[in-house]
């Protein structure tokens, strides 16, 4: 097995990230796994014939890796996500890959795609000159949480605890014509000084610690004085923290969760998250952890991007597809899987139905339900039935009607009581009923097919 770590600066062991990288090397050895450490603009490429490997690194070529782990995180430049996507075309295997760290790098877009999916953050907003601090004060309040857009390891991220304060900042900036883009956060007090990072691999979570602070700072990155202890994530948290990593789409995340007076808030994500503190608190060997869950699902072939409605489906039943993994992971064999599967499709049913004949006024606009059965009517997949001749619709029909009627028996078949059977029967028997009812009121033939 080859792979190829990607990392953006000198092998220097004094900066804070180089131990990481070479603790990856010492994880791979022990492995027996060949992991080369490159940087990403030392490498040449030639855009050409699609079976055209093109990929020279130093004036050598390079064979083409199994694997490729980036560790460049928020500093990702142009220069190396196109080489990302390069290699990407050329069906390798990436770990993140080159959307999902663009995306995490900009802190606002990570905001943008976690609220669209419904998960909870700071309330944001996006810094504009000259500033309305008249806006900050009633959106956010103060104090409130200024961070550029791009930043790592808690650097460029202050607290301006009144609007005296922010407007002092706010005149500075724009009187230098300060050229980064930054945001505006509301301040969660409930979180004052700690946060719980959470490692994501592969939708699991397989360590979490809390950051304190020990100078009574608002932040509380172990980089910057922090202390770091083992944390037990509640379910809530877990699930909270998966299901960023799955909207985020990386493989791999370190995910930065607040606490809030009514549960969490997610404050950030990282697509390259360091380990070091992590591993002094929780005593978990992360590269070896890593490379183990890359080496386990090598040989598993890539699935193919999920439709909208097939998305949809699974985040209204089951509330994405960390939901059903949750339920996969909890299931100590296939009938228990099939059983708690069974009880959230009839629950989704039911509460679809229930959405059906509640007036519009009491629908929840934001709530899963909703959201999901939007996604489903707006962007539903319609099947043209007008494409079928009359005798291709009543085989239709008949194979419908089979089914249906064999459905209506097994209820009776096995045992179950009376009442349940007649219900179950009636809904088996509303297929036809329904297929009749939807099929388009004229039929027209296959052009070019037999009149029967």
């Amino acid at each position: 097995m080859r792979g190829w770590i990607l990392f953006h600066r000198e092998l220097d062991p004094a900066l804070p990230e180089v131990p990481e990288i070479f603790r990856f090397q010492e994880a791979a050895k022990a492995m027996d796994v060949d992991l080369e450490i490159l940087h990403p603009h030392k490498f040449e490429l030639v855009v050409g014939a699609d079976d055209d490997w093109a990929a020279k690194y130093q004036g050598r070529p390079v064979e083409r890796p199994d694997f490729i782990i980036c560790r460049t995180g928020a500093e990702t430049d142009y220069f190396t996500l196109a080489l990302l996507r390069h290699f990407e075309r050329r069906s390798v295997r990436l770990i993140n890959g080159p959307a999902a760290i663009e995306s995490v790098a900009d802190k606002l877009h990570t905001m943008q795609l976690l609220i669209r999916a419904g998960l909870p953050i700071p309330r944001t907003i996006l810094g504009t000159f000259p500033m309305d601090i008249g806006l900050v004060e009633r959106e956010l309040g103060f104090p409130v949480i200024v961070k550029t857009l791009k930043g790592t390891r808690g650097a460029g991220v202050l607290k301006c605890e009144d609007r005296s304060q922010f407007e002092d900042l706010a005149g500075l900036l724009e009187s230098a014509e300060a050229k980064a883009d930054f945001i505006l956060q509301h301040y969660v007090r409930a979180s004052h000084g700690r946060d719980v990072r959470v490692l994501v691999v592969g939708g699991r979570v397989i360590a979490a610690m809390e950051r304190r602070s020990l100078t009574g700072n608002f932040k509380s990155n172990v980089s910057l004085g922090g202390v770091g202890v083992a944390y037990n994530p509640s379910p809530e948290m877990a699930d909270l923290a998966v299901q960023a990593a799955d909207i985020l789409e990386l493989d791999i995340a370190g995910i930065d969760i607040l606490f809030d007076e009514d549960g969490y808030r997610i404050c950030e994500a990282n697509s390259a998250p360091g380990f070091q503190g992590l591993e002094r608190a929780s005593g978990l060997d992360v590269p070896s952890a890593m490379l183990e869950w890359i080496l386990s699902t090598q040989s598993v072939p890539s699935p193919e991007p999920p439709v909208t409605e097939s998305t949809a489906l699974a985040e209204l039943a089951f509330g994405g597809r960390s939901g059903l993994r949750a339920i996969s992971d909890r299931s100590k064999g296939y009938r228990r899987f099939a059983s708690a599967v069974g009880i959230r499709l009839i629950g989704a049913g039911v509460v679809s139905l229930a959405q059906a004949v509640i007036p519009s006024a009491l629908v929840d606009a934001k709530g899963r339900t909703h959201r999901g059965l939007t996604t489903l009517f707006e962007g539903r997949v319609r099947t043209d039935f007008t494409a079928f001749d009359e005798w291709e619709q009543e085989r239709t029909l008949v194979v419908v009607l089979a089914v249906s009627i064999w459905a209506a028996m097994l209820p009776w078949l096995a045992g179950t009581q009376a009442m349940l059977s007649g219900f179950l029967s009636v809904i088996a028997l509303a297929f036809p009923v329904l297929f009749l009812l939807t099929a388009p009121s004229r039929r027209a033939r296959k052009k070019g097919g037999n009149t029967r």
